[in-house]
């Protein structure tokens, strides 16, 4: 979907977020239900979402009540990139992960092709993208922990797909294995704490009543310390965890997917399986694929829409604070985010016509971080 048709704006200067009913496409919605985590207008409130069976004992919340996903105006700023500060040229196709370590050492997974994945520990110097080293690993997923070491595991077609560790001194081992759960994702905290998407062995979707979706939260140990799974009415919290991120509180941020053509929503989950809220992007801009995201110093929301190519900064309560499209900027067909320790906001991206992937450097508004 080109961002000019998804994000209409005047020269990019603002961002339309109207309030729209989801069932109907109307305007005017002024209820939301939390089970269904959908807008609505008065009528498909009554007419609809009333009659149903399946609806009977949801909560639904007047939007003047909740601390819903849209800003306070009908208008959010546009601008969160203030400058590019400079563009690397990878020597992979596409920059499918990406993370920096205390060091400033810049970690560059590929795994778009199962056969050819590559893991890359780089340095990122003035004039170009210096490579350290390379690993042929099958990876589906990585994360540092608190001593900059990676942990990580395999894709799910490997017949093992344990958790292993590169330490410092390039050993690789193996630290734990939830065999018979398949990973979805992984991450460390900011407490050395592992978190870890699971779900059952099979297919991906439909989920299921009998689909096992969950985090699980492990020790610096790596014995399992919280299971996140259900809400506090015993609701599914999660279809297919794929992303994960914590901030200074220690709440969770989990992109979890809808579908496998990675559509999908941004879940803030606390530690007492409390969701806090529910994001799946303006109205307005139609499908909405939360890839990646980084947390800035003061707990905002740095979100990838991959496939609007744009970027969205939320606080901490889900409000929406800024929409940008990269287009402009020449950033194109972005897919993976971090924060370096200059607070400058890394976009890996997918190479075009040919060319292989770029890591560009930008610079973010003051007021996010």
């Amino acid at each position: 979907m080109p961002m000019e048709k998804s994000i209409k704006s005047d020269s990019m200067r603002k961002a339309q977020v109207p309030v729209s009913c989801h069932v109907c496409n109307g305007s005017g919605a002024k209820w939301k239900c939390e089970e269904f985590d959908v807008f609505m207008c008065r009528a498909c409130k009554e007419k609809v979402h009333g009659k149903l069976k399946c609806s009977q004992g949801h909560a639904v919340a007047s939007i003047n009540d909740i601390q819903d996903t849209l800003a306070d105006s009908n208008e959010v700023p546009s601008e969160i990139i203030t400058s590019v500060l400079n563009s690397y040229t990878t020597s992979v196709p596409t920059v499918s992960y990406l993370e920096c370590s205390s060091d400033d050492i810049v970690y560059i997974l590929y795994n778009v092709k199962l056969t050819e994945c590559v893991f890359i520990k780089g340095k990122l110097l003035k004039a170009s993208l210096k490579v350290l080293q390379t690993y042929p690993l099958p990876m589906l997923n990585f994360t540092l922990n608190r001593n900059d070491e990676v942990i990580f595991t395999n894709i799910s077609s490997e017949k093992e797909s344990p958790i292993r560790m590169i330490s410092s001194s390039d050993e690789i081992r193996t630290v734990m294995d939830p065999n018979p759960m398949q990973i979805t994702t992984l991450h460390v905290n900011i407490y050395n704490e592992l978190m870890i998407g699971l779900r059952e062995q099979g297919p991906a979707f439909p989920v299921r009543d009998l689909s096992v979706r969950q985090i699980a939260i492990f020790g610096s140990d790596y014995q399992r310390t919280i299971n996140l799974e259900k809400d506090t009415k015993g609701r599914k919290l999660f279809s297919y965890p794929s992303f994960i991120r914590t901030d200074s509180e220690n709440v969770l941020y989990v992109a979890d997917l809808d579908t496998l053509d990675f559509t999908g929503r941004l879940l803030a989950v606390n530690r007492t399986e409390r969701l806090k809220f529910s994001y799946r992007g303006p109205p307005s801009l139609g499908v909405f694929c939360p890839h990646s995201f980084a947390i800035t110093p003061i707990d905002n929301i740095v979100l990838l829409d991959n496939l609007n190519n744009a970027l969205h900064v939320l606080n901490s309560n889900g409000i929406l604070l800024a929409l940008q499209s990269l287009l402009k900027l020449n950033i194109v067909i972005a897919s993976a985010l971090c924060i370096d320790n200059e607070r400058h906001l890394l976009i890996g991206c997918r190479g075009v016509d040919g060319q292989n992937g770029k890591v560009h450097v930008v610079k973010i508004a003051d007021r996010f971080m």
